[in-house]
């Protein structure tokens, strides 16, 4: 059995010690929540997470590596939803495959600037994860997968603002399958248990540790 698992830097292990994006082929941290799990169920680890990636990069990922021949448990981290991928083939990345570009707030290139002054807007933001999120879901549930699903930003499940029928109805499809910690977000959650985080504000050992712990011991409860 393996466990595979998607998601950006949090899930990636970016900044814990065998952190290797640096290499020519970026490869995972074994130190993070998922491999420590996949270590205790005596499972094979496979990452597919990568530092910087956007929701819509993360769902490709694990439809490309969805395997019903293939028997897997997935764990999948969203990450934030104002992150805006696309695909640019201009781009020399021998380790990502698909030439994958993601654009962020701290972004300060021409392209980002003109995006986030021009064409961002959190309900879009808001949308298109949700869309995407329950096209995963589709697929896991279809396949009959095994599945942690977790999210870094509230706003996914925000109901308060930029909200219409089309995002409500999209959350109540969703919110029983995403799991937290203890109610917050692993960051949020590493940082009120007073957890090390680094500068990049990735939380390290103590708090992937903890939060392995955390999930194993209601393991059933964070499985769908």
């Amino acid at each position: 059995m393996k466990l595979k698992s998607f998601g950006c830097s949090f899930i990636f292990g970016t900044d814990l010690p065998d952190d290797g994006r640096d290499g020519a082929f970026a490869t995972s941290s074994n130190m993070t929540w998922p491999a420590l799990i996949a270590r205790h169920l005596g499972y094979q680890y496979e990452s597919y997470a990568r530092p910087g990636a956007g929701n819509l990069q993360i769902l490709e990922r694990l439809l490309n590596n969805m395997d019903a021949r293939d028997p897997a448990v997935y764990v999948i981290g969203w990450t934030y939803i104002d992150r805006f991928d696309y695909v640019d083939e201009r781009l020399v990345t021998p380790w990502s495959g698909t030439k994958w570009k993601t654009l962020m707030p701290i972004d300060s290139d021409a392209v980002a600037d003109s995006y986030f002054r021009n064409l961002h807007c959190e309900y879009s933001d808001k949308l298109k994860t949700l869309i995407y999120i329950k096209t995963a879901l589709d697929h896991l549930l279809q396949n009959r997968c095994k599945f942690v699903m977790t999210y870094m930003d509230p706003l996914v499940l925000c109901r308060k603002w930029h909200t219409t029928r089309a995002s409500s109805g999209l959350v109540d499809q969703i919110s029983p399958y995403l799991r937290n910690f203890e109610g917050e977000t692993f960051l949020r959650w590493s940082k009120q248990k007073k957890f090390s985080i680094s500068d990049t504000m990735h939380p390290l050992e103590d708090a992937h540790r903890a939060a392995a712990d955390l999930i194993m011991a209601d393991w059933d409860r964070y499985l769908c």
